[in-house]
């Protein structure tokens, strides 16, 4: 028995992940054991016969297992995401396959590259006091270099860099704009950020430091290339309450839910930033910043119609989370 063919690293588990076996005895029961890499933890098994060759689907044996979350914290450091991507093998008694990345990237997407920001937003972007950007990427050796240069309002530029090597593939920055204001004495007006690995500059991205108003919102989804994009929506289409109420199965509990319905614009926005914001309608998570805490969302809008010029146009989604807010008998 061999292993005839692979998936290709860091392809995506969105969709089928196929081993192919062959010269399988097909009267005899064959099991198949589908492995962790990183800790040997046996995530599913096959029992297969019948067939001297035979394909075999893992990826719904991963898909369970990954966690991609945005990364809240008050402060700016490097950091590695496990769970982002789950490398495993297949095992066949002593035979055993070479190693797989995979990740949940669009299939669009897929097989990602290593050494790309992993994000579909313009390098140049925004930030205001209070709000942190998670910039993620593929190391094939666990290893990223961020090089800060800090601009403030009396014509300082501050550099500094920080780096972090990792036995994780996915790692990260934080840029977090509170503790690199604390680095400089005048008010920051630009922040920029070079990420490097151990083998090339991946990309630079700047921050133009801005004021956000009350009605501000800010967003964080889960992206096409398996990672996480932040926006804060500085116009606000309103905000609408509605209650629900409903007894609970099996009980005589009545249980009164509020639903809160968010309407978020984006203003005008050039091409490239409304279609990134688009991204969010096919997100599988979305996410409203409260603080420094997350809270989970769902997507109401469902379409977004589009000019077909590149001219700077708006973007408006409406998104709703719903709370329990009384229980009685």
């Amino acid at each position: 028995m061999n292993i005839k063919s692979s998936p290709k690293p860091f392809s995506t588990a969105v969709e089928p992940l196929l081993f192919t076996l062959e010269g399988l005895d097909p009267d005899a029961v064959t099991t198949v054991e589908i492995v962790n890499a990183d800790n040997s933890a046996v995530l599913g098994t096959l029992r297969l016969r019948g067939l001297a060759t035979r394909s075999i689907d893992v990826a719904p044996y991963l898909r369970r297992h990954f966690a991609v979350t945005p990364t809240v914290n008050s402060a700016t450091y490097a950091i590695a995401h496990p769970q982002t991507i789950i490398n495993c093998y297949i095992r066949v008694g002593e035979v055993q396959s070479e190693q797989l990345a995979a990740v949940l990237a669009a299939p669009r997407n897929a097989p990602l590259v290593t050494d790309m920001l992993l994000s579909d937003k313009p390098l140049r972007r925004t930030l205001a006091a209070g709000e942190n950007d998670d910039l993620r990427l593929i190391s094939e050796d666990g290893t990223i270099e961020a090089a800060f240069m800090l601009y403030d309002a009396d014509g300082g530029a501050t550099p500094f860099s920080m780096s972090t090597e990792e036995r994780e593939q996915m790692v990260g920055v934080v840029v977090d704009f509170d503790t690199l204001q604390a680095r400089v004495a005048a008010p920051l007006t630009q922040i920029e950020v070079t990420l490097s690995t151990s083998t090339m500059i991946v990309a630079t991205v700047v921050y133009d430091v801005v004021e956000r108003g009350v009605g501000s919102h800010r967003v964080a989804w889960f992206n096409s290339v398996g990672a996480c994009d932040l926006h804060t929506f500085e116009g606000f289409g309103g905000r609408k309450i509605s209650f629900e109420r409903h007894r609970v199965a099996g009980s005589p509990d009545l249980l009164t839910v509020r639903r809160t319905t968010l309407t978020l614009d984006s203003g005008v926005v050039p091409q490239a930033q409304r279609e990134a914001l688009v991204s969010l309608l096919s997100s599988p998570a979305v996410w409203i910043f409260e603080g420094k805490h997350l809270r989970k969302v769902d997507v109401l809008t469902t379409e977004h119609a589009s000019h077909p010029t590149e001219r700077p146009d708006r973007f408006v989604v409406q998104l709703s989370y719903a709370e329990t807010i009384s229980r009685t008998a």
